[in-house]
């Protein structure tokens, strides 16, 4: 237990009064005796037990904004016993933000916080505490993410405010941080809250400031352990260090150590080298410009051929590294390299399927079956790097989502953009920061150059819940023969074979067919109109009308080239000028819109 008993008694012990008299506790007597016999710990205030006042640096308090000088430690120096005394008291010297840094003498497992103010309207009302931080102050104390915040209440008594235990574990140092008082905002006060102020003498001023009475902590302490101040290594080994018992190392003559292990030198042994030292001495000291001299010892490691690894039967099994062949790269970076090739130069669009149709050259006489696909208001949302998420890729919506049927968190995502929520959102890859386009940019099919390739991808058509004739293309049973009722069927499925009593998991068998996503490579594009809002493309894509299709440059074939890129790229900005400034003015708007909304929240909460 964390309490000190010479502290309690100091204070006044159980309730200021002396075990002089008899009184009982729990049916025995302790008339005129003393505390060797019993353990008093029961009887103890929980607020008393796990109290870390004993455990806090009074000296090193620095509290910022206050009235009086030293305030701070003062309210914090309060025993228990001293917690409903008025005085002293911190008071806000500037304003009615104070900030309060209290460091304890170790490591503490932090349970709650104790505090009391008043009924005024001076108390405060919200507290944000910071672990282990020193360079909390006023200038970035709004901008810092707080480890928890806590509101506060308008009383006179002494206010437990517990904490997130696993948030407080490991902590040393305790920020804390009242951002205001109850004067800030009066809108919320009751007629009687404020018929109550003006009898105690209360004022509805906005600038008053806030006080403090008393603060405490309780929790678990624990001693932190010293690092080593010192280490010494032993550079060679000492035969006195492991002489037998018993034995006068001085009586077994000159001892001659392995030509791999350089012998201990003498304390002095720079000034004994320079006087008289023998050959086999100074065949193992390094003299170097600076008159510095080094033992020398003998290389080991894998490098210099001494391993302690068995000797491998298979050297060439696995790639390793001991058959020649270079060490495996790994890594974000490495894996982003050897994806570089099967990765487009540039995003792709999101459109719609509306159908299939057919393309007729009257100076060939051929029909050519082709897919029309929509773009429908494709917009750039978010672009995605290396930094941050750990690759490059640009964030493509498409179609028009109602608000009502939008989360919120969506319209905030879509509001910081300024952009109307889409009905679909999806992300293409690219291969490096070149390939990144500025958020709000509106996209055109003329994205696409007529003659080029590229991967279509959407989901098939869902069929339902198929058997195995239909959904592998099994031959089915016999149709007679003996074969009653089981000329569709798959039969047995073949357990007990070779894995064991189990059916092995991709095993054909009947179950849900289709909707499943499908990419149709090296289409090539017949027809491009900004007007109509379509690419028309050669063949069939996987999917019903209306479902949604990813086009994007073809892998496997050469990406267009750099002037049609560079083009489509410049004629894109030129369309959507000035992006920017619609982007920095949505999301200043944002952030309005969402301080706006917090404000009705805490005016609208009880």
């Amino acid at each position: 237990m964390s309490f000190c008993r010479e502290e309690f008694a100091a204070h006044g012990g159980h309730g200021g009064h002396s075990h002089d008299h008899g009184h009982g506790h729990d049916g025995h007597g302790h008339g005129g005796h003393g505390h060797d016999g019993h353990d008093h710990s029961d009887d103890l205030e929980p607020a008393v037990q796990f109290s870390l006042y004993q455990h806090i640096r009074f000296d090193d308090i620095i509290t910022l904004n206050e009235a009086r000088t030293d305030m701070g430690k003062a309210v914090v120096k309060k025993t228990w016993d001293e917690r409903l005394e008025p005085q002293p008291e911190l008071v806000s010297d500037a304003d009615d933000q104070m900030i309060m840094n209290i460091p304890f003498t170790g490591q503490v497992k932090l349970h709650c916080i104790l505090l009391r103010s008043s009924l005024s309207l001076c108390a405060p009302r919200t507290l944000r505490v910071f672990v282990n931080r020193d360079d909390v102050d006023f200038d970035n104390a709004e901008d810092l993410k707080p480890t928890q915040e806590f509101e506060l209440s308008r009383t006179s008594e002494v206010q437990m405010i517990p904490v997130r235990r696993a948030l407080f574990g490991k902590v040393q140092r305790l920020t804390l941080f009242f951002v205001d008082n109850f004067c800030a905002d009066t809108t919320g006060i009751t007629t009687a809250a404020r018929l109550v102020d003006t009898m105690n003498g209360a004022s509805f001023n906005p600038d008053q400031p806030s006080r403090l009475t008393y603060l405490g902590f309780r929790g678990e302490w624990m001693q932190l352990g010293r690092a080593p101040s010192q280490i010494l290594y032993e550079a060679a080994p000492n035969p006195n260090d492991h002489a037998v018992k018993g034995v006068n190392v001085n009586l077994l003559g000159p001892i001659v150590l392995p030509a791999t292990m350089a012998p201990r030198l003498p304390a002095r042994w720079a000034a004994a080298l320079l006087t008289s030292a023998p050959s086999s001495l100074t065949s193992r000291v390094l003299i170097t410009p600076n008159r510095t001299l080094l033992p020398r010892t003998a290389r080991r490691g894998v490098k210099y051929g001494w391993s302690t690894a068995p000797a491998r039967g298979k050297p060439t099994r696995f790639n390793q590294v001991s058959a020649g062949l270079p060490a495996p790269t790994t890594g974000p970076a490495a894996a982003l390299k050897r994806k570089a090739q099967s990765t487009p130069v540039r995003t792709g669009l999101v459109a719609i399927k509306k159908g299939v149709s057919a393309m007729f050259d009257t100076k060939k006489g051929t029909r050519t079956p082709c897919t029309i696909l929509q773009v429908d208001q494709c917009q750039v949302v978010a672009a995605k790097t290396r930094a941050k998420n750990g690759y490059w890729a640009v964030q493509v919506g498409c179609g028009y989502k109602t608000p009502d049927n939008t989360t919120a968190p969506l319209l905030g995502y879509y509001e910081a953009k300024g952009i109307a929520p889409k009905r679909h959102l999806a992300e293409f890859k690219v291969r490096g920061e070149e390939g990144l386009l500025p958020v709000g940019v509106q996209l055109t099919p003329d994205w696409f150059r007529v003659g080029q390739f590229v991967d279509a991808r959407s989901h098939s058509r869902g069929m339902g819940f198929a058997g195995g004739m239909k959904r592998h293309g099994f031959a089915g049973q016999g149709a007679s023969h003996g074969n009653s009722k089981n000329h569709r069927t798959i039969g047995t499925s073949g357990p007990s074979q070779g894995g064991g009593s189990r059916v092995h998991p991709g095993k054909k068998m009947p179950g849900r067919m289709g909707n499943e996503r499908v990419t149709v490579q090296n289409l090539r594009v017949l027809k491009v109109d900004n007007k109509l809002g379509i690419v028309v493309i050669k063949g069939h894509v996987a999917g019903p009308k209306g479902c949604l299709v990813k086009i994007a440059d073809a892998i496997k074939k050469d990406p267009p080239v750099e002037t049609f890129i560079e083009k489509t790229r410049r004629l894109t900005l030129e369309r959507n000028a000035g992006h920017e400034e619609r982007l920095e003015q949505a999301r200043l708007a944002h952030m309005d819109f969402k301080e706006m909304r917090k404000r009705l929240q805490l005016s609208d909460s009880p």
